[in-house]
């Protein structure tokens, strides 16, 4: 059968029917955009963030599309604090089809000058963290019709830039951490990782505030970048569907950039 054909007899609608989706880092930006289109697909969608103002906007907005949501505070640098999260989901809805790991922090500045305190809180956020809620996760996906695990790292895990010690070894960690989860859990779980580049959230904008010349600074960003445009969320969010859905069921073990070629170019 011919891959227009095989498209053709798929059902692009509720994609994510009847399944139960635990995002972390969902209270704004990325996650918001993929907890809304997660939604939209039929998702029962677990809302983990330590700002509870902003999750509690993001079930909300949930509900305004008809979609189901709840709000389970999260700071991902607690290893309690991620147990209660994914026991949370599973006493709430009795199963658990997708964990999206999206939560991180991100602080610059050189090696030398990167503080123990710096370099602890980076790696607890961005790769213990993820260890913690696999580890946590992984008997409730194995139980279920076959789960997925998505995690997100960064271009700056793959190739690098000056500035960025702690968090480029955090996510470089977190991928080869996502590959071997692929391997030893393939036949129930898949695992894979979105990079994301420069993404035009409200944390990203949060720097800018603080950058001189800022939108000098955006417009010399663009043109390092292939398709000469910053990201927005819902390129990301588009992918990690992808990623959560059958749509990918062949799919493990991947690490896909979400930076408009920038690792490429460079």
């Amino acid at each position: 059968m011919d891959p227009v054909t095989i498209a053709a007899g798929l059902d692009w609608t509720n994609l994510l029917a009847d399944k139960v989706a635990l995002i972390t880092g969902a209270a704004s930006g990325q996650g918001r955009a993929a907890a809304l289109l997660f939604g939209a697909q039929g998702a029962k969608v677990v809302v983990a963030d330590f700002n509870d103002e902003g999750a509690a906007e993001t079930v909300k907005m949930l509900e305004e599309q008809d979609s189901e949501g709840i709000v389970v505070h999260a700071d991902v640098s607690k290893r309690g604090d991620v147990d209660v999260m994914v026991d949370t989901a599973m006493e709430r809805y009795g199963r658990l089809d997708v964990l999206y790991n999206n939560a991180a922090v991100q602080m610059s500045g050189r090696l030398v000058d990167c503080t123990e305190e710096e370099w602890d809180l980076t790696i607890a956020t961005n790769l213990s963290a993820i260890f913690w809620a696999c580890r946590k996760a992984l008997p409730h996906l194995i139980e279920g019709d076959g789960g997925s695990i998505i995690n997100t790292a960064s271009t700056l895990g793959l190739i690098g830039s000056e500035g960025f010690a702690a968090y480029g070894a955090a996510k470089a960690g977190l991928a080869v951490l996502t590959k071997q989860i692929a391997i030893e859990y393939g036949p129930q779980v898949r695992a894979n990782v979105i990079a994301p580049g420069s993404i035009d959230t409200p944390r990203f904008r949060k720097v800018l505030d603080k950058t001189p010349g800022a939108e000098k600074f955006v417009e010399q960003l663009k043109k390092g970048i292939p398709v000469r445009r910053l990201g927005e969320a819902n390129d990301v969010a588009c992918i990690a569907l992808f990623l959560a859905s059958d749509m990918s069921a062949y799919v493990s073990g991947a690490v896909i950039p979400a930076d408009g070629g920038l690792a490429v170019y460079r």
